[in-house]
């Protein structure tokens, strides 16, 4: 029963390094596309640079749009998004509108995940604020002025990611720039950004189940 425990113990002590690789801050640059008149509304792209563990994997983050017009008449849909999302946020102060997607605008809650498939996603829920400058002010968004919209945000990350993200959760933010060529015939938004994260195992420590049954079994 001891050789089995210190067996054990050995394996715990070999397992802690590798956990400790996971870091406790992350920073990441992306980039991608995506578009609020496609339903499903689904923003997807690349990590760029940054924390090595998410370089040159994928980042994806989804908006319900259940009890929008289909995207089968754009501008019917579009109608409503301005209607629904910016025009009730419009700022007279510095003359813009704010899109708010979130667990209260939305019918569930925007999903989020970065990460790659060697080693795993990081996921969590998001709340998405795009916004629009009226550089004319005239309290009508432009074609021109849909085409550049600045993006930010905040991240739950929850335990529930894969790999060596497993168990992990924390907060984060995100912000950047969403660039439209045409946006009044509907093209893709190219979106540009950097986020950062603050995680930390919320599983059970291993640690505490493995000393648990040491001391059981010396019992």
């Amino acid at each position: 029963m001891k050789a089995a425990a210190l067996v054990l113990l050995g394996v715990m002590l070999v397992a802690v390094p590798a956990l400790g690789q996971v870091p406790g801050h992350i920073e990441y640059t992306f980039s991608g596309a995506g578009n609020l008149m496609v339903s499903p509304v689904v923003y997807t792209g690349s990590v760029d640079s940054g924390e090595p563990l998410l370089v040159g994997g994928d980042w994806t983050i989804s908006i319900d749009d259940t009890g929008w017009p289909a995207d089968t008449d754009q501008n019917v849909r579009w109608s409503y998004i301005d209607a629904t999302y910016f025009a009730p946020n419009f700022n007279p102060f510095v003359f813009s509108w704010t899109g708010i997607f979130n667990a209260v605008t939305t019918a569930t809650v925007p999903q989020w995940e970065t990460g790659r498939t060697d080693t795993g996603y990081l996921v969590g829920t998001a709340e998405v604020q795009l916004t629009i400058q009226d550089f004319d002010f005239d309290m009508v968004i432009d074609p021109d002025e849909r085409g550049l919209m600045l993006l930010s945000g905040t991240i739950i990350v929850v335990k529930t990611g894969t790999g060596i993200w497993s168990g992990y959760c924390g907060l984060g933010s995100y912000s950047g720039t969403m660039q439209n060529p045409d946006p009044w015939n509907y093209a893709d938004d190219l979106v540009d950004g950097s986020a950062a994260l603050d995680i930390e195992d919320c599983s059970i420590p291993t640690e505490e189940i493995t000393w648990g049954h040491i001391k059981a079994t010396y019992k």
